[in-house]
């Protein structure tokens, strides 16, 4: 009985432990991420307009359930997220990570699958966006552009609230 208790606790510590950065996320539950990503699959470069949605949890865990590629380029059509829901977190309040990213491109001769593996964003608190900047997605897939978080999400250090760290110098007492 004891090992079961301990295994249980393993367990859950092993859970929790998803978002094992030490951060706080504003406000937790659904969000949206849209923005235009520029996409190159092999030579053939794309510029779409692509919604991201998921939720993410207080203590930084990612969870995206729907990706989606439009715009006015026909060949945004052709790309379509894989083996979703996809899971990630942040790793600290400037970087997150979506630990198993996939993409089909299918297009005739050139299409195919890249990934599944990693994708490392650089996060920005000013307007809650997560920046592809040159990431690769193997075997030839490359991804740049910037998706703005509707709601605006904030991220930051656990203890550091966000009134605290945009206005340092300002007294917390009004009278």
């Amino acid at each position: 009985m004891i090992r079961n208790i301990i295994a249980g606790a393993v367990m859950a510590w092993a859970c929790a432990g998803v978002a094992s950065a030490d951060v706080t996320v504003a406000p937790a539950g659904a969000f949206s991420a849209s923005g235009k990503l520029a996409m190159k699959k092999g030579a053939i470069p794309v510029s779409c307009h692509t919604t991201f949605n998921g939720q993410v949890s207080e203590q930084g865990a990612i969870r995206v359930t729907e990706v989606i590629f439009g715009g006015m380029n026909p060949l945004c059509k052709s790309i379509k997220a894989l083996a979703l829901p996809w899971q990630g977190q942040v790793d600290h309040p400037g970087r997150l990570t979506v630990d198993d990213m996939q993409v089909k491109v299918r297009v005739p001769l050139l299409g195919g699958v890249c990934g599944p593996e990693p994708v490392s964003l650089v996060w920005g608190n000013t307007d809650g966006s997560a920046t592809f900047d040159a990431v690769t997605l193997g075997p030839d897939c490359a991804m740049d552009g910037t998706m703005v978080t509707s709601p605006q999400v904030d991220i930051r250090a656990a203890g550091r609230s966000a009134e605290t760290v945009r206005h340092p110098g300002a007294s917390q007492d009004a009278s």
